[in-house]
């Protein structure tokens, strides 16, 4: 330790004796940090490890959408891909756990119009009924449910473009992957 000699040895000291202070402080926020089970939101799976596979059945249509049942089927197979916790699978029959979709409505409705009153933006909503199956049980057991999982997205369109329908088009792929993000990442935080 050193001496103190004069005023100015006397801070020194101080100075030193805040440091290592603030290094303990800081030392124990991040071990309690560590230890409180702290994460990135999607980073982590509370899933029961011994869950491996995963089939992502088609997702049944009942809207009057074409197409909006594979696009959604789609950007969730993806995305579970990306989060690497579950190896995909092509039949429920390989599965450990199976997930299954009924999308119960599709709809696009202007939010905003203009002076003319002719619509500059529309919300674009997908309503499903989504389920996790674990079919690891004597019986199939649903360890998940959402019966109306929502999600939506705002867009804007120009009434005198020619892309006005491509611009529903790239809507439905953006909302379609929002939903896989947000469902895979519900699942994987839900237990």
């Amino acid at each position: 330790m050193r001496q103190a000699t004069g005023f100015r040895g006397q801070l020194a000291v101080r100075r030193d004796r805040a440091c290592q202070v603030m290094a303990a402080v800081a030392g124990l926020a991040l071990a309690l940090m560590a230890g409180c089970g702290y994460h990135l939101v999607g980073t982590s799976s509370s899933l029961p490890v011994r869950l491996k596979t995963l089939y992502v059945a088609p997702f049944v249509n009942r809207t009057t959408r074409a197409e909006v049942d594979q696009r959604l089927g789609e950007q969730v197979s993806q995305e579970w891909v990306r989060r690497g916790r579950l190896q995909l699978v092509s039949s429920a029959e390989q599965a450990d756990i199976v997930l299954s979709a009924t999308v119960l409505a599709a709809s696009s409705n202007p939010v905003q119009l203009d002076k003319a009153g002719r619509a500059t933006e529309y919300q674009l909503v997908v309503t499903a009924d989504v389920q996790l199956v674990d079919r690891t049980k004597p019986q199939p057991e649903t360890i998940w449910r959402d019966k109306s999982f929502t999600r939506n997205i705002s867009y804007q369109v120009d009434v005198n473009a020619l892309d006005y329908f491509d611009r529903e088009v790239e809507a439905m792929d953006l909302l379609a992957r929002d939903f896989a993000r947000v469902l895979v990442v519900t699942i994987l935080e839900g237990f």
